[in-house]
């Protein structure tokens, strides 16, 4: 059976190490709050705070200015469709007339084409809206047309 002193020692002994475990983690939250150059840990917390803050606004920033670029984007030219073609029977093998498509996303844009006779060139343009135009297109613009709209998905 131990002794009271026995009792006294083993207690002294676990209040010491207590103890010196006690001042190991003093040690070390001290060195925590302090930092590295000398500021805080509530310095670092805020600093933080202000670099997230900052970083929310470039996020809205971006994302509003995405938008607006999407909205710009699908209103620009993204289709182009070329046919070139020979408008009369007979004339050689090259084609020197052509019918050219340029449409946005939404199917809206305009077509140009163009005759070439031996001495004169006749050049000829038509709206499109949602990929129809109000006029009748020829069978080289309507092909024109046609590849401008396919080259949209690819």
């Amino acid at each position: 059976m131990p002794t009271l002193v026995q009792f006294f020692i083993g207690t002294g002994v676990l209040l010491s190490l207590l103890l010196l475990w006690n001042i190991f983690l003093e040690i070390r939250l001290r060195r925590l709050t302090r930092g590295s150059d000398g500021k805080n840990l509530e310095g670092h917390l805020a600093t933080i705070a202000r670099d997230y803050q900052d970083l929310e606004e470039f996020k809205s920033a971006l994302h509003s200015r995405l938008e607006t670029m999407d909205v710009r984007l699908k209103g620009s030219v993204s289709g182009v469709g070329v046919v070139r073609f020979h408008p009369f029977a007979g004339s050689g093998d090259s084609k020197p007339s052509f019918a050219v498509a340029f449409i946005s996303e939404n199917g809206d844009g305009i077509i140009i084409s163009t005759l070439h006779a031996r001495n004169s060139v006749s050049i000829f343009s038509k709206n499109v809206s949602e990929f129809k135009s109000d006029k009748e297109l020829t069978e080289e613009e309507a092909g024109a047309l046609e590849k401008a709209r396919n080259s949209l998905h690819t």
